[in-house]
């Protein structure tokens, strides 16, 4: 008995050791990379100039998406939500408020922030702001968007509690994440031999556009796994899958790609859900370079399409047919071609293809408000249908789209729409 106790006393002793060998690897940041230049030094037009570098630099980082003020104020004030499984995150005030916003920051302080995710103090800010993406953020695009947040006007709204569940309600259980999850910050670099559009392409994607923070399966404890863009549910909706062979299966082209990028719509359907406010803080704002380098890099070659998917179940639903000419077919048409700037196509359009039809059920359900999408493109607001339809009406509807258009045959059953409207719930309810 004596010997057993000794035993469960060392393994106690060593699993309080590891844990604090675990909090203290994850807890603050590394050495960080020397500035890239001093501000107080710049004269106007370099200030000048490196401010609307930082400009650039925020627009690819889409920084608006999380910090803008959900009620329609300043794109820095903070306040949206963000739903996670350690609870509710609110973006904060980045303005250059010294009260309520980061006023009283340096260029290291930032560095730190964004690239290991640790405010000064060394509090540990939560993974909502994507900082093991952003890890690899140049030191000079870093400088850069410091330029640039320093001159804009502050914003005096205080910042919003988060609402967190044990034990990630204190700073200190992120430590331990950190540990197992948080690379280390390393500045980007183009790999041997790679294109520099091809890295251009690559940083874009992956570090500052940090795509793969939704669109990238995530495990247990909230961690990106190794399936990069593989596609999430997200906020009851389906972030889909990236990689070149998913969207050429799909009939992306790089054109297609650059027009959606641009535009927010493309022959494939039109941005909605958390991807709307990306159009208009950051994508419609990049370069023509910039958002070519996204769509070869996503792409990796695979810009021919494969066969288009049609009818591939022999008779569609007919009774999701019946429902489509009823609820449907007066703006999409009979062909599902739909109507130039005023409803997407169907007969094209990837919702359908997909084999989670959980975007469809939402879509189908939830409608979509008009769009003021980019360069003059609207869509015109397509209504709900949930208060119409039963979980089977649903299934069938989906059923019909998915088989006559997205080559999916398997029909969807009222259980599915019924898991579906749940968890699309439970997102909503969230917020």
């Amino acid at each position: 008995m004596i010997r057993f106790l000794r035993i469960l006393c060392l393994l106690v002793i060593l699993g309080l050791v590891a844990a604090g060998l675990l909090m203290w690897k994850g807890w603050g940041a590394g050495d960080i990379p020397a500035a890239t230049v001093d501000l107080a030094s710049l004269d106007d037009s370099q200030r000048a100039d490196l401010v609307t570098r930082g400009e650039a630099v925020a627009r690819a980082g889409d920084c608006a998406a999380c910090h803008a003020d959900p009620g329609g104020g300043s794109d820095l004030a903070g306040g949206l939500p963000m739903v996670t499984p350690m609870g509710t995150i609110y973006g904060t005030n980045i303005s250059p408020s010294a009260d309520h916003g980061i006023g009283g920051w340096s260029a290291d302080d930032l560095y730190r922030a964004v690239a290991w995710g640790v405010a000064p103090g060394g509090r540990n800010l939560y993974p909502a702001m994507p900082y093991v993406s952003y890890h690899a953020i140049t030191r000079e695009d870093s400088d850069a968007l410091y330029a640039w947040l320093m001159a804009q006007p502050p914003v005096e709204k205080p910042n919003r509690a988060n609402s967190m569940i044990p034990p990630f309600n204190f700073r200190f259980g992120i430590s331990m994440w950190n540990a197992l999850f948080r690379p280390d910050a390393e500045p980007f670099q183009p790999a041997a031999e790679e294109a520099p559009q091809d890295a251009r392409g690559r940083y874009l994607v992956d570090v500052l556009g940090h795509c793969g923070e939704c669109h990238t399966p995530r495990n247990a404890a909230y961690a990106m796994t190794d399936d990069h863009l593989a596609g999430n549910v997200i906020e009851g909706a389906l972030a889909p899958d990236l990689r070149g062979a998913a969207l050429a299966e799909r009939g992306w082209t790089e054109s297609d790609l650059d027009q959606f990028f641009h535009r927010g719509v493309a022959p494939q359907g039109v941005m909605t859900f958390r991807m709307f406010p990306v159009l208009a803080h950051s994508t419609s704002h990049l370069s023509d370079d910039d958002i070519a380098a996204m769509s070869g890099y996503l792409l990796a070659g695979q810009d021919a399409p494969g066969p288009k998917p049609r009818d591939l179940a022999g008779n569609p639903d007919e009774s999701g047919h019946q429902l489509y000419l009823g609820l449907c077919a007066g703006c999409h048409g009979t062909d599902g071609r739909g109507q130039p700037h005023s409803s997407v196509p169907l007969d094209t359009n990837t919702t359908a293809m997909f084999a989670d039809p959980i975007n469809l059920i939402r879509i189908i359900g939830h409608g979509i408000e008009e769009r003021n999408l980019a360069q003059g493109e609207r869509m015109q607001t397509m209504p709900a249908f949930d208060d119409q339809l039963s979980d089977a009406e649903m299934g069938h509807l989906a059923t019909y789209l998915r088989q006559r258009w997205g080559g999916q045959p398997e029909a969807v059953s009222a259980a599915a729409v019924s898991d579906a409207r749940d968890t699309i719930r439970q997102a909503e309810a969230a917020h």
